[in-house]
């Protein structure tokens, strides 16, 4: 689609530098105008990569440059307590001792070297495919109001959790990527675009939404792992889809001659606005609700069985109470010391 996009770019460069008397430029130069240059370049998601490979390094040395064993930390990382120390999303740290932070810092910390390898390679991809193609603004909106989203859907309804990652952001790029897909489908599927290839639209195009669908598939499925949380990833992928649909910029095939009725263009653009509208309202609501939340009254009890399952590798640290024994010696019970405590999940 963002070559689609960009072969439009040039007819219409072309279109209106033919009605001006201009000389137009070809293809090739003005896809190097286009695509290089320092100001070209996807400077946030560069950015933001080198913070997450600096933030993954500084986990290690916090955690005494340890790694824990698989049945604790299956994603090859440090541990909880550390990722805590962090910054990790902490329900009870937000409610409870105001770090509201936490529903940012999170997005730069991953919970293993397998985490962090897989949500890079994602954002390389879809963060810079959007940042090229629409600009950086549009890109700092589909990536942090789906994760601050989805951090706080996740600290509502996972309260007995900590996570951390960028994967709600990443989810809310994913989801950029399908909104520009769904306001351009009819671009994206035309049946006399591409080279010389009479293949049907669906087959040109199966690929890219193979690899879409993967992406989310992997991420899910490491959802199930400790430390990680797919209220984030589907929380993210909402918010992202409405906030595309807000500012991914619609593929124009007329350029010239074209001018919409205002009945049209007033429906155009509140269904646009909608998404933002939408996601704003939705972020406020929560948040008041998440200001107000109670530990321990957690409004879905079983929406941790789609957060993290064990399979005999790793243990979900789930428990919603824990019951204490405690032991005093028989010849110490004047004390007001214990033995011994057992801690029953």
């Amino acid at each position: 689609l963002t070559n689609v996009r960009t072969d439009l770019e040039w007819a219409e460069d072309a279109a209106y530098r033919r009605q001006h008397g201009q000389a137009y430029l070809a293809w090739s130069d003005f896809d190097d105008v286009k695509t290089k240059g320092f100001y070209n370049k996807p400077w946030f998601t560069y950015g933001l990569i080198v913070l997450c490979t600096i933030m993954m390094i500084l986990e290690f040395a916090v955690n005494d440059w340890k790694v824990e064993p698989l049945d604790v930390n299956p994603l090859i990382g440090p541990s909880a307590e550390t990722l805590i120390d962090l910054g990790a999303l902490d329900t009870n740290k937000i409610v409870n001792e105001g770090q509201w932070w936490r529903l940012l810092s999170p997005i730069i910390l991953h919970a293993g070297l397998i985490h962090w390898a897989i949500n890079m390679a994602a954002l390389w991809f879809f963060g810079g495919a959007i940042e090229q193609s629409h600009g950086l603004i549009n890109t700092l909106i589909v990536f942090f109001i789906p994760a601050v989203g989805g951090n706080i859907l996740s600290a509502i309804f996972l309260p007995q959790y900590i996570s951390v990652g960028a994967s709600g952001g990443i989810f809310g790029l994913i989801g950029g990527c399908l909104a520009d897909i769904s306001v351009n489908w009819n671009l994206l599927f035309l049946k006399d675009c591409g080279e010389q290839d009479n293949s049907e639209p669906w087959k040109r195009n199966f690929w890219a939404f193979f690899w879409i669908l993967l992406e989310v598939a992997i991420n899910i499925l490491l959802g199930l792992t400790p430390y990680i949380d797919n209220f984030i990833h589907l929380g993210g992928l909402v918010y992202g889809l409405c906030c595309g649909w807000t500012t991914i910029e619609y593929a124009a095939v007329n350029f010239f001659g074209y001018d919409a009725a205002f009945s049209s263009k007033l429906r155009i653009y509140g269904f646009r606005f909608l998404g933002l509208i939408v996601s704003l309202v939705c972020i406020i609501v929560t948040s008041a609700w998440l200001a107000t939340f109670q530990i321990g009254d957690n409004p879905c009890p079983n929406c941790r069985y789609f957060n993290c399952v064990e399979i005999g590798w790793w243990h979900c640290d789930d428990c919603d109470l824990v019951t204490a024994d405690l032991y005093r010696s028989r010849t110490d019970e004047t004390t007001a010391f214990y033995t011994r405590i057992d801690l029953t999940c």
